[in-house]
C-alpha cells in the first residue's frame, strides 16, 4: 500500500536494484517467461512500489516486473516512489505486501523471518512464533512450520532453495519432508526420550533425509508411523520395548518403517481400533433391539457375528 508522501513516476530499470531483504528468493523460470510475454504484449500495468537509495531506487514490490523489464530493455516502468523506510519496516512492509498475494516458498520466508526476530530480539520486543504471525501477517501455522526450518543444518536449506528453484512437479526434497521428520522427533523426545541417549537427533535427521532420499521411505506421511511406534504406551505396549527398534531405525539405513511398525505396535493398534469398532457395533445392535424384525440379511449376518465372537470367546456352555 502506498504512503501518502508517494508519488508515481516512470523510471528507467537501470536505475533499480534489487531489494536484499526481500523475503521472496524464488523466481522459477516458467513463470518467469509466462509475466515476460504478457509484458511484452501490454507493457505493465501495475506499478512496482521503491524508495531511493542515493542515486538508485530499492525495490519494494515488483521484482519479477522489473526483472522482465530489464530483459526487455524498457527504457521506462511505472513505479511509485516511497519514503526510505527502516530495516525492519521494510521486511514486514513486504510480508504485508505479499500475504495477499501467492504464497511464497516456506524456505526463504523462514531465513527472512529468522531475521526479524532477530531484530525484535534486539529490540527488547516479543519475537515467539506468535509475535512474528502477528508483526508479519503470516498464519500462526506457518510461522510455526518456519521457525522448524530455521533450526535445519544449512545444509538442508540450502537444500531446499534449490529445490524449490525446479518447477514443483521436479521437486523432490520439499519442505512437507523436514515438517514431518520434526513431528516425528519431538514425539520421540516426548515419549521415548531414551531413543536420543543411543543416537543423536542431528544423526536422526539426517538418517530420515537417507531413508527418504534412496527410497527406503517412499512418503513422508510414513513417518507418522514411527510417531505412533514411540507413543507405544498409549497402547498397552511396554514403552522399553519400542526403544531398540527406534533406535535401529535410525542405523539402519536399508530398516523400512512397515518393518519397524510391524515389529512392534501394528498388532496393539489393530487391536485398539478393533475394541472402538466392537463397541460401536454394540451400541448400534443394542439400539435396534426395540425395533421390530430383522431382515434376513441382518440375521444371517449376526449369526456370522455371533460364531466369530464364539470363536475368540470360547463357545458358551
Amino acid at each position: 500500500m502506498a504512503s501518502p508522501d508517494s508519488t508515481l513516476r516512470h523510471i528507467s530499470p537501470d536505475r533499480i536494484r534489487r531489494n536484499p531483504d526481500n523475503p521472496r528468493l524464488i523466481f522459477r523460470e516458467s513463470e518467469m517467461q509466462e509475466l515476460l510475454e504478457s509484458i511484452r504484449e501490454v507493457g505493465i500495468r501495475v506499478p512496482i512500489s521503491v524508495y531511493p537509495d542515493r542515486a538508485t531506487f530499492r525495490l519494494i514490490d515488483g521484482e519479477r516486473r522489473w526483472k522482465c523489464a530489464v530483459k526487455l530493455n524498457l527504457p521506462a516502468m511505472p513505479a511509485i516512489v516511497q519514503p526510505k523506510p527502516t530495516r525492519l519496516q521494510n521486511i514486514l512492509m513486504m510480508f504485508n505486501i505479499h500475504n495477499v498475494r501467492l504464497d511464497w516458498d516456506l524456505m526463504p520466508m523462514a531465513l527472512k523471518l529468522a531475521e526479524v526476530r532477530a531484530m525484535l530480539t534486539k529490540q527488547g520486543l516479543p519475537a515467539s512464533a506468535k509475535a512474528l504471525a502477528g508483526i508479519t501477517g503470516v498464519s500462526l501455522p506457518t510461522v510455526r512450520r518456519a521457525v522448524d526450518l530455521m533450526e535445519l543444518p544449512k545444509r538442508y536449506q540450502q537444500m531446499l532453495l534449490q529445490e524449490a528453484e525446479k518447477p514443483k512437479d521436479q521437486q523432490k526434497i520439499k519442505v512437507d519432508l523436514f515438517v514431518e521428520i520434526n513431528k516425528s522427533r519431538r514425539v520421540i523426545e516426548r515419549y521415548t526420550p531414551e531413543v536420543f541417549a543411543r543416537v543423536s537427533k542431528a544423526k536422526y535427521v539426517d538418517a530420515m533425509v537417507d531413508k527418504y532420499v534412496t527410497g527406503v521411505v517412499t512418503n513422508v506421511v510414513r513417518f507418522r508411523d514411527i510417531s505412533k511406534i514411540a507413543r507405544a504406551e498409549r497402547t498397552g505396549v511396554d514403552r522399553k520395548a519400542v526403544i531398540p527398534i527406534l533406535v535401529r531405525f535410525v542405523t539402519e539405513q536399508r530398516y523400512t518403517i512397515e518393518r519397524a511398525y510391524t515389529q512392534s505396535v501394528q498388532a496393539a493398534y489393530q487391536r485398539r481400533d478393533l475394541v472402538s469398532k466392537v463397541k460401536g457395533l454394540a451400541d448400534a445392535l443394542l439400539a435396534q433391539a426395540g425395533q421390530s424384525g430383522l431382515t434376513l440379511q441382518m440375521g444371517r449376518e449376526l449369526r456370522r457375528l455371533r460364531g466369530a465372537i464364539d470363536k475368540l470367546l470360547g463357545a458358551p456352555r
